[in-house]
């Protein structure tokens, strides 16, 4: 050995030449104690050494034993977590190397691999031949064939492609060439399936891993309790509830100390709250290893846990299934979200903690559920954290599609292989080819259409933002066709320039501004001047990932930074896709409603559905800004949602073979995840999610009391008396008309005999302002309406004649002050027939009264006009929802279940 270095020797070129001669070498000759001392051989190098066959034994134990504690679960992957925490192989006492993964995945030839597994098998030659076995045996034992793990960069929409680049056919001999090449690239839209491994290091942390819960979720089998009954008789729906009943039933709350605000209440029901629990019982456990004197929490909802360790569990918790987002996605994930984290920080005034962190605290609470596909009501929504909550479902909308498209690239390339594999092997291929048999599920990875994911939007504006928040996430990897027509026809709109700079001009645009001012920033946001507030549209958004960009050609729909010249992966986004070959469909209820149904021709009052076949296989629903929803017209929403997960009418253009088995069992809708965002609780919305989410993987629910010193009641900065009077209702379909009927008794008398002028009545649904309305008529009385649908110069003539007094009563709607926010001038009395959703609207209508009128506003001088200003609010005990958000949690209680029906703030 010492010559060798003196007088270098060239050995054999190629690499089954040397392999070869390192065997003659090593197995072919002798070597005795002598010569192995002149050529200074170090004991336990040598595999022909008998003296150290026992400690190479010992060696090779102790270095495999090692191999799998470090590596987790079944010798898992030892790659470096996306955290920063890494596994680590203790072999021989020294660390692998790096790239020990890209060595195990290269593709040698078989006769090489054969040799060195035998060599490896009977003995240990240099330092790194036992890394590169156990490497090697993981590799085979993990990922199985390395061609199944290489992603195709085809979509299974082969039309598709093809319409949108002319040189697709050599396009896609590159993409296959490119993707063979770079196999690391492909890893951004690809995660190794079903390995579960023992933890990732955050620091001094260890975050716990599971399976990735994007890929279980396409693999899930049909729910026993439904496969019981006989086939013979159908399920109905009511059977199905009370079967899946006991796996979403027992919601409880759980505890969110130094999580979020002490006024925040998080529910969680079925598997979700398991797991919650289960996680709470290995804190305990671990406080009891760490700290045996001391007792630790008892309560199960981690009541009497420390802060810091429910902080510690919600971040792991939220930190496990965030490890298995598509790297393309995760690697804009911080940059994209520190924007809102900081916004939210500067509020806040506490930088640490939001600082370095992955998630929100909202986010950490939020995404448990999310991506384990639970159902989700979020009623606490406001400007400081919508950014945070879009910007959460964004990466889990994106995340679902791309596993779903990259699991469906994945087996058609495999299929293909196969079935080319199979021909030509067979001189009959029919009888060899049939892969996709009856009792093979493992390639249904699909439903009966292709849209995946709905998400409903009150107007453009908002859906431009959501699909402005996606584009940013995927960053670079991102080319968006049609992306100039979607700003042009979804972004704020383009203000017309005359040209003209004279001061009249500037002087409306200053009483313009000023009027926008007094509407408030949440009006300005929905309705304002440089948004677009259209609500009938609909839109197909269609994501195919792994597109190459090859080196020389140019194509349209490829986009990514090169990182060499064979190409780079990306993810390319076509807008206004036809609803068929979407992946992702945003639209506006109303909008969807038009495009899936008709006027019936025998009676036009009724609407039939027409294709809503699209919508037959919706994995994720969400349902963005329910508020908004909610004043526009609820049973749009209602109706959408009734047509989700229904069974196909059209079956000519659907693979059975692919379709996953719940879908063919008819429960989709039981793995559908629901998600409602809005502002505030609402029994409209509660109703809906209750009706809807039938997810078996559990609910959470969050929900914001109100502290008395944060009621909007606080808000009110004129000195009135303010009455709320509760009548008396049974049941919730008799609000209405027991509101009527005591307003009719008991209010409108008085108005009429004393003729009480500047008397504003606010009705929150339009169907009591029409019940209302027909009762002044009906009674003569003299009064004005302000409603949404009213024209504009009805409006202002309406205004006009209430504030000169020549209107005594002036009718207006809930859905009209939250369209327009009108500034109603000349009241002095004020009724609510019924109290407001928002709870900002009370003050704000409140605040609308005057003390004392001018003087062009009095025409005479009575006895009417020096009465004091009164406020008079009526609720029956179905309004606890709204009366809870303007008085506060504790007086809400109180004025429920009290005994007076009467109550009086000053």
């Amino acid at each position: 050995m010492g010559a060798s270095k003196s007088k270098k020797k060239n050995g054999p070129k190629g690499k089954k030449a040397r392999a070869k001669a390192k065997l003659d070498q090593v197995w072919g000759e002798q070597v005795d104690a002598e010569a192995r001392k002149a050529s200074k051989v170090r004991v336990g190098k040598s595999r022909l050494l008998p003296a150290a066959s026992n400690k190479i034994e010992r060696q090779t134990t102790n270095s495999a034993s090692c191999l799998v504690e470090g590596g987790g679960l079944n010798g898992g992957d030892v790659n470096t977590g996306r955290f920063g925490g890494r596994y680590h192989e203790q072999i021989n006492g020294k660390k692998p190397s790096n790239n020990a993964r890209d060595d195990s995945g290269s593709s040698d030839d078989d006769d090489d691999s054969d040799d060195e597994l035998d060599g490896g098998m009977n003995g240990i030659g240099n330092g790194g031949s036992l890394a590169s076995l156990l490497n090697r045996i993981r590799h085979h034992s993990f990922t199985g064939a390395s061609v199944e793990k290489k992603i195709s960069a085809e979509s299974d929409d082969d039309e598709d492609e093809s319409s949108e680049d002319d040189d697709s056919s050599d396009n896609d001999k590159n993409e296959r060439s490119t993707s063979l090449e770079s196999d690391e690239r492909e890893n951004e839209f690809e995660d190794a399936e079903n390995i579960e491994m023992s933890g990732i290091g955050v620091g001094d942390e260890i975050i716990p891993t599971v399976k990735d819960p994007y890929e279980a979720h396409f693999s899930k089998p049909p729910l026993p309790q439904l496969d019981s009954l006989p086939n013979s008789h159908p399920t109905p729906s009511s059977v199905k509830q009370v079967q899946l009943a006991p796996l979403v039933a027992n919601i409880r709350k759980v505890n969110t100390i130094n999580i979020l605000s002490s006024t925040t209440e998080v529910q969680m029901s079925g598997p979700l709250l398991d797991l919650w629990e289960k996680s709470f019982k290995n804190l305990i456990e671990g406080v009891k290893k760490s700290v045996p004197n001391k007792n630790p929490p008892k309560s199960s909802n981690g009541a009497d846990a420390s802060s810091k360790q429910i902080y510690h569990l919600w971040r792991s918790l939220a930190l496990a299934p965030y490890q298995h987002v598509k790297q393309v996605l995760a690697r804009n994930w911080i940059g994209v979200n520190n924007s809102a984290l900081k916004r939210r920080a500067k509020k806040d005034g506490n930088k640490s903690t939001f600082e370095g962190n992955v998630f929100s605290p909202l986010q950490m609470v939020l995404y448990p559920a999310v991506s384990r596909y639970a159902d989700v009501l979020l009623t606490m929504e406001n400007r400081e954290n919508r950014d945070e909550i879009s910007h959460l479902l964004s990466m889990h909308v994106l995340d679902h599609v791309i596993t779903s498209r990259t699991r469906v690239q994945r087996h058609n390339r495999r299929i293909k292989e196969l079935t080319a594999s199979a021909e030509s092997e067979t001189a009959n291929p029919d009888d060899s080819t049939d892969l996709l048999d009856e009792g093979d599920d493992r390639w249904r990875d699909q439903g009966y259409t292709r849209p995946k994911v709905l998400v409903l939007f009150p107007t453009r504006g908002t859906c431009w933002i959501f699909v402005k928040q996606m584009i940013h996430l995927l960053g670079d990897a991102a080319l968006v066709d049609n992306l100039d027509r979607f700003d042009e026809e979804y972004g704020p709109p383009s203000m017309s320039e005359d040209g003209s700079d004279d001061d009249d001009d500037d002087a409306a645009k200053a009483r313009r501004k000023a009027v926008l001012k007094q509407k408030g920033p949440e009006w300005n946001e929905l309705f304002g001047d440089d948004v677009n507030d259209d609500d009938d549209f609909k839109l197909g958004m269609s994501l195919t990932p792994n597109v190459v960009k090859s080196a020389g050609k140019k194509r349209k729909n490829v986009v990514g930074n090169a990182d060499n010249g064979s190409g780079a992966s990306g993810v390319s986004v076509k807008l206004f896709a036809e609803f068929y070959r979407s992946d992702i469909i945003l639209s506006s209820p109303i909008g969807l409603k038009m495009a899936t149904t008709k006027k019936d021709d025998d009676n036009e009052d009724e609407e039939t559905p027409t294709d809503v076949d699209f919508l037959s296989s919706i994995d994720i629903c969400l349902v963005t800004r329910s508020d908004v929803l909610l004043m526009q017209n609820w049973d749009h929403v209602n109706s959408v949602l009734d047509c989700l997960n229904q069974q196909p009418k059209q079956i000519t253009d659907i693979d059975f073979s692919r379709v996953r088995n719940y879908f063919l069992e008819g429960q989709g809708a039981h793995w559908r995840q629901l998600i409602l965002v809005s502002h505030f609780a609402d029994p409209h919305i509660l109703s809906t999610f209750r009706r809807h989410a039938k997810n078996v993987e559990g609910q959470l629910k969050i929900k914001k009391k109100v502290p008395s010193d944060k009621a909007s009641i606080c808000n009110v900065m004129v000195r009135v008396k303010q009455v709320f009077q509760r009548v008396t209702c049974q049941s919730v379909t008799e609000v209405g008309s027991a509101r009527l009927r005591y307003f009719s008794d008991n209010i409108l008398p008085k108005l009429m005999r004393l003729k009480q002028k500047h008397t504003l009545i606010y009705i929150p649904s339009y169907f009591d302002f029409v019940a209302v309305r027909n009762l002044l008529l009906k009674r003569e009385a003299d009064f004005v309406s302000v409603t949404e649908y009213a024209r504009i110069s009805e409006v202002s003539r309406g205004r006009a004649r209430f504030l000169q007094g020549r209107k005594d009563i002036m009718l207006y709607t809930g859905r009209a002050h939250f369209f327009l926010r009108h500034k109603i001038k000349g009241a002095r009395h004020l009724i609510f027939f019924g109290l407001p959703e928002y709870p900002e609207f009370y003050p704000a209508v409140v605040n609308m009264l005057t003390e004392s009128l001018s003087d062009n506003m009095q025409d005479e001088e009575d006895e009417v006009s020096h009465m004091p200003m009164s406020s008079l609010a009526l609720y029956t005990k179905f309004d606890a929802h709204q009366l809870e958000r303007i008085v506060g949690t504790s007086h809400c209680d109180r004025m429920v279940r009290g005994e007076k029906s009467s109550y009086m703030f000053c």
